[in-house]
């Protein structure tokens, strides 16, 4: 039998390997398979890089058959329902009836335990972690659906249709205009309850392998201190483990404790039978025996009733977005349920200090407003009612996140969730923690951070907004923009201040050279500023193929790319890391300096 390797490269650049006229080339973290002669044999120096941790091999996995049990207990109780419809025309109906209930849950309970039993794919935990999957869904759809029927069918006149004791269960037919209308009713309520955590269990994330993969092309470009997948493993190993599970990621099941659903779900529901139900109303056809059913859907007119729609606005667009983006998770849902409550406070607290009588609607707009702003909201409220005793709780929320250029208000939620509100947060946030635990594209996350930076230095002057807005015209975005087209001389400097001045305030303009100076050399000793630098600045993003490296047989570093590109005979790794300090040191120095 032949044997099979896997043949794995542990680095984010290619390698080139050459013997006897033979070529193994590896893309950046590729795995190969192998068949056929014995690869050590084939390729002597192979041993080296395995030393190096540059490579690694393996024999290939054999294939493991599959379970076919989940196959024959579907086809049983296919038989048995089969049985037991059968069986209507010797049973009697009260038996019927009651056999099928039992089989039901005898059934479900069966298929719940195939389902989440360990099998030859699974190992234990992840079989754990679908089973509590599989019953919080179950828990879900009972709350958002068995919570809203006991409560129409016991608030409103839905008794008088359906019966249950002392004749057992029975439909009346008359009158069936409320059965209809109630049907409708909790219909839409259970939709709505149910609607953003269903979209949690419909979401079919990516493969957590492939989240993995993507983490670490992006750790090798924002990390320059990790050069294999050893170095990876050893310095973000538990990382990677909390974020996407000890078996490489292989699963689906997007991790965290998932009780925040059930509570959103519940919070929800009640919301939903508040403002459509009221207590004691009963459904009356007019003498034309006509019935207008939008009336059982229109919520009551009241502050709490918009307050709470608008915090459900703010919610099925949190959760939509965090769909789309592949990032919706458990938390996201605490978030809602804690938005729900807090609107619907702030709702009582503006129907107290308010007449909601008078100009009611501009009121309803905003109870509704708070479910996306509430804090805005509770700061208009000071504003306007204690104007001059507002300053004694500093609502003033010092650099908030709107300052930085493409964060949007669910973004900026999502930020919230990990602890970031204001601008000095995110700038001094670990960027490898956001790429943990958002799945926000990296280039944004840099970007971000790189504004970050420069607007948490800049806003200690009073001259900041001004000074802000005329570097933004100027193309200067963020730190590592400005840092860069000071490195450059003092010339650009003097060019970039003559730019800005006409953009500045007169009494702003005087030394505003020797300002953008200062503030670039503090900018340029910021140690969260070199991961940005290292991010923009990486080889593994070159186009030209002459500014790449690549791997020789001996594990050592190699300018070129041997894909396109002669290999040419160059300095050791140790050399070019030498000369890439020294490159680096003269980039830093101004102009008319020596090292």
């Amino acid at each position: 039998m032949t044997r099979e390797w896997l043949v794995q490269n542990e680095t984010p650049r290619p390698v080139w390997l050459k013997h006897d006229g033979r070529v193994l080339l590896l893309a950046p973290l590729e795995t190969r398979l192998w068949s056929g002669d014995d690869v050590f044999a084939a390729f002597p120096h192979l041993h080296r890089l395995v030393d190096r941790r540059q490579i690694s091999v393996c024999d290939k996995p054999r294939p493991v058959d599959t379970d076919a049990s989940l196959t024959g207990s579907i086809r049983v109780a296919a038989v048995v329902v089969f049985l037991w419809v059968v069986a209507l025309w010797p049973l009697p109906m009260w038996w019927w009836w009651r056999i099928g209930a039992a089989l039901g849950v005898v059934l479900i309970l069966w298929f719940f335990v195939m389902l989440s039993r360990p099998s030859h794919r699974e190992r234990k935990r992840n079989a754990g972690r679908r089973a509590w999957y599989n019953f919080t869904m179950a828990v879900v759809v009972a709350t958002g659906v068995l919570i809203p029927t006991v409560i129409v069918y016991l608030a409103t006149d839905l008794r008088k249709v359906v019966t249950f004791w002392p004749d057992g269960f029975a439909v009346h037919a008359e009158p069936p205009m409320i059965l209809v209308g109630r049907l409708m009713q909790l219909t839409f309520i259970s939709v709505a309850a149910l609607m953003p955590a269903l979209m949690y269990f419909q979401f079919d994330a990516e493969r957590l392998s492939t989240l993995r993969q993507r983490w670490i092309q992006n750790v090798f470009r924002l990390d320059p201190t990790v050069a294999t997948m050893s170095d990876v493993r050893a310095k973000y190993d538990q990382q990677l483990e909390e974020a996407y599970g000890a078996d490489s990621g292989r699963g689906r099941l997007t991790r965290g404790r998932r009780s925040p659903i059930i509570v959103a779900t519940l919070v929800l529901a009640f919301g939903w039978l508040l403002i459509l139900l009221r207590a004691g109303d009963v459904i009356e056809a007019g003498p034309d025996k006509s019935l207008s059913f939008l009336a059982l859907l229109s919520p009551d007119q009241s502050l709490v009733a918009f307050a709470f729609l608008g915090a459900y606005f703010f919610a099925l667009r949190l959760v939509w977005q965090g769909f789309v983006r592949s990032d919706l998770r458990p938390k996201t849902y605490t978030t809602i349920a804690v938005r729900v409550l807090v609107v619907v406070i702030l709702a009582w607290l503006i129907e107290a200090v308010t007449n909601a009588a008078d100009n009611s609607q501009p009121l309803f707009l905003l109870a509704f407003t708070a479910g996306f702003v509430p804090d805005t909201v509770l700061h208009l409220l000071w504003e306007k009612l204690l104007r001059h005793k507002a300053v004694l709780l500093n609502l003033d929320q010092q650099q908030p996140l709107t300052e930085i250029e493409g964060i949007d208000l669910y973004e900026r939620t999502r930020l919230s969730e990990e602890g970031i509100v204001n601008v000095e947060a995110l700038a001094h946030h670990d960027l490898l923690d956001l790429f943990f635990k958002t799945r926000i594209p990296a280039a944004r996350l840099v970007d971000w951070v790189d504004q970050a930076i420069l607007v948490m230095h800049l806003d200690s002057r009073p001259d900041a907004p001004a000074l802000r807005g005329a570097l933004r015209s100027a193309g200067v975005r963020t730190a590592s923009d400005l840092v860069e087209v000071t490195r450059r001389g003092v010339e650009r400097t003097a060019e970039l201040s003559a730019l800005l001045a006409p953009l500045l305030p007169e009494a702003e303009r005087p030394g505003l050279a020797q300002r953008l100076q200062v503030l670039s050399e503090a900018l340029d000793h910021s140690e969260w500023l070199a991961r940005i630098e290292n991010w923009r600045r990486s080889d593994l993003i070159e186009a030209d193929p002459r500014r790449r490296r690549w791997i020789d047989e001996s594990g050592d570093l190699r300018w070129g790319d041997p894909r396109v590109t002669p290999a040419p005979a160059m300095p050791s790794a140790a050399a070019l890391n030498v000369q890439s300090r020294t490159d680096s040191h003269l980039s830093r120095a101004p102009a008319g300096t020596s090292p």
